[in-house]
């Protein structure tokens, strides 16, 4: 029997295997991947600070994209712009920092196996006791880490009584692609023209096509390289963003030759309100850990995996692997981390319920240079919101004015509640905390 079992090698999974295997526990991941195709060939970015924070290497070579010289948060209709000439994150190619990530697991005393799909959990009455793959094999652990991604291959088969979410909301679903293209000398100067943007500078059109949506593009004329993002509620089109990828560049007269890239859905939403249950935890995309805000889950997993780890550890020493030893991770996660991803959903409620119209005043008269950075580390935005709303009253435009409002005061309720997460568990302080965030997303849904 193993004491730490992990589903999933990514960023989540490989830091808990690393750390748990390190305290001396016997620790097995298992992936669908094997070690050498590990990992998707997207690019993230990533908060530069959460490295230093956890002791990881900060992601160098191979592992990063250079970042361009400054970057636009454009408006949907073009008129309005922020520009930053500094950023707080660190572009990284996951698929590289995957395997980086693995290998130190390994390094450190844990076993890895790839190759391998899981069906499900393993369960003991109400216990999770290992997990069933699809050859019928059983492995039995003290505790189980779900970290394998959206499609949560345990979470959904746990028993009807746990008080984990088993199901997402379908309309929390966004669909995104990115990558990178590179160009012969004599085809590259007319790029940035074909897609009217300058070169060396990172344009991100928001709420482009409606709703939560980005389009990202930009030009290296160093590498001859276009690098381009999309993503847009699932909900909203039929077309997956990688085809949309394909045909927009197609349009456009733009060429090339792709050398990296990939995408697929992401589960955009504040994270789940419960991630322990007895033998069982929940991190990365299985928890739903992306930030709201840029759509990066990155920094999300690697501080659950870090904090996942060390409650799996001590309860293992103790010798209690329960739901009520192990909430631990859960109030430690959704005081911090999980506070902020929630105070970001309000980004997501507002794009869906502000026009074009009114996300070009949002970007030309009310957010700042600072705050996109902000929105980028992970902090609170530093609005005043006092000041916003006496410029957007001189606007003349009341109703607007209002739901700016109405979605700044949610933000901060939202934030407010998650850093008021119950501490232990008990059945009726989830069920008020539970109520207590709902009031403030009444908010949000109008």
């Amino acid at each position: 029997m193993y004491d730490f079992l992990i589903v999933g090698a990514g960023c989540a999974g490989c830091v808990a295997a690393a750390r748990a295997a390190a305290e001396g526990h016997r620790v097995l991941i298992l992936d669908r991947s094997d070690a050498d195709s590990l990992g998707h060939p997207w690019v993230n970015g990533v908060e530069r600070s959460v490295f230093g924070r956890l002791g990881i290497a900060m992601p160098s070579g191979e592992e990063t994209m250079p970042s361009p010289l400054s970057s636009r948060l454009v408006s949907p209709s073009g008129r309005h712009y922020i520009e930053t000439t500094s950023s707080p994150t660190v572009e990284v190619r996951m698929s590289f920092f995957a395997r980086r990530l693995l290998r130190d697991a390994v390094g450190a005393g844990a076993e890895f196996r790839g190759g391998v799909r899981v069906s499900g959990p393993l369960l003991d009455s109400e216990r999770v006791a290992g997990v069933r793959t699809e050859d019928g094999e059983e492995i039995e652990a003290r505790v189980v880490l779900d970290a394998s991604g959206w499609e949560a291959a345990l979470r959904r088969g746990l028993p009807e009584t746990s008080p984990v979410p088993r199901e997402i909301e379908e309309s929390c679903m966004v669909t995104a692609w990115r990558e990178q293209r590179r160009f012969d000398p004599g085809d590259a100067p007319d790029v940035p023209s074909l897609l009217g943007i300058p070169p060396d500078v990172n344009v991100s059109r928001v709420g482009w096509r409606g709703g939560y949506s980005v389009l990202m593009m930009h030009w290296d004329p160093r590498e001859n390289e276009l690098d381009i993002l999309v993503g847009y509620d699932r909900d909203k089109s039929e077309e997956p963003a990688g085809e949309f990828v394909c045909r927009f560049l197609e349009e456009k007269g733009v060429g090339g030759r792709r050398h990296y890239g990939g995408g697929g859905l992401i589960p955009v939403r504040r994270s789940l309100d419960v991630l322990v249950d007895h033998g069982f935890m929940l991190a990365g995309d299985a928890a739903c850990m992306v930030i709201p805000a840029h759509g990066s889950g990155v920094a999300s997993a690697l501080i659950a995996g870090d904090l996942a780890a060390r409650t799996a550890s001590r309860c293992l020493r103790e010798g209690d692997t329960g739901r009520e030893n192990l909430w631990e991770y859960a109030a430690r996660y959704q005081r911090g981390r999980g506070a902020l991803m929630a105070y970001f959903e309000v980004t997501r409620s507002l794009t869906a319920d502000f026009s074009p119209e009114d996300m070009d005043k949002l970007i030309g008269y009310v957010m700042t240079p600072g705050d996109v950075e902000a929105g980028l580390r992970a902090e609170p935005l530093g609005i005043d919101l006092k000041d916003a709303l006496r410029r957007l009253r001189s606007l003349r435009h009341p109703l607007f004015t209002a739901r700016f409002a109405f979605h700044a005061a949610a933000a901060v309720s939202l934030k407010k509640a998650y850093e008021a997460y119950p501490e232990r568990y008990d059945p009726a302080l989830l069920e008020e905390w539970r109520a207590r965030v709902a009031r403030a997303r009444r908010h949000l849904e109008g």
